[in-house]
């Protein structure tokens, strides 16, 4: 196989590698971006939505960043309006967290729900582990004002794509460098 060829395979690497980071970045986009269809500030602990389409749903907690939250007082709770049938709720494996300056989210449950009128109810409880709970109270921060903190009900996807998107990262980025690298010294390996 001439040199030319070779260099020819690993620009085809490269360019399969781009492709890879593309849909691994737009994989790892969709767990912070999804619709939104529910804000419901902790003062309120009852709030509707609507879901048009089935499929997952996040529920986030919002608020700011460096205080006690609200976390180990309140607890959702989902409830399909036309059915009187409660949603289960799946703790979020990952968490995944988004900040700016002075406010952060986290991404507490996921939840699978079909299309439909949904409530939900902030009730007493914890949506923490013990040992989350006995971390947060440890900790000297300042006094929980709710007036700062909401819950936020946005579309999502399954946590397994969440999870394949770092290796499919990671291998993008290998197969960009790799092709790079050895065809550019590919007269040198291969000679």
């Amino acid at each position: 196989m001439s040199i030319l060829s070779i260099r020819i395979l690993l620009f085809i690497l490269i360019l399969i590698g781009i492709f890879i980071v593309f849909k691994a970045i737009k994989l790892l986009k969709n767990v912070f971006n999804g619709v939104k269809l529910l804000m419901l500030p902790y003062n309120d602990n009852l709030g509707h939505f609507t879901v048009s389409k089935s499929g997952v749903y996040a529920i986030w907690h919002k608020g700011p960043l460096f205080k006690k939250t609200p976390l180990t007082q309140f607890r959702p709770h989902i409830l399909n309006t036309a059915t009187d049938k409660e949603i289960k709720l799946n703790r979020s494996i990952l968490s995944p967290r988004s900040k700016n300056f002075d406010t952060g989210r986290v991404e507490l449950f996921t939840f699978k729900a079909e299309a439909g009128h949904y409530e939900l109810k902030l009730v007493p409880g914890s949506s923490t582990s013990r040992f989350q709970a006995m971390i947060g109270g440890a900790i000297p921060l300042a006094d929980i004002d709710l007036n700062h903190y909401s819950i936020e009900i946005q579309k999502s996807q399954a946590q397994i794509l969440t999870i394949l998107s770092i290796p499919l990262l990671l291998l993008g980025i290998t197969s960009i460098i790799g092709g790079l690298v050895v065809g550019l010294l590919a007269e040198k390996i291969f000679i």
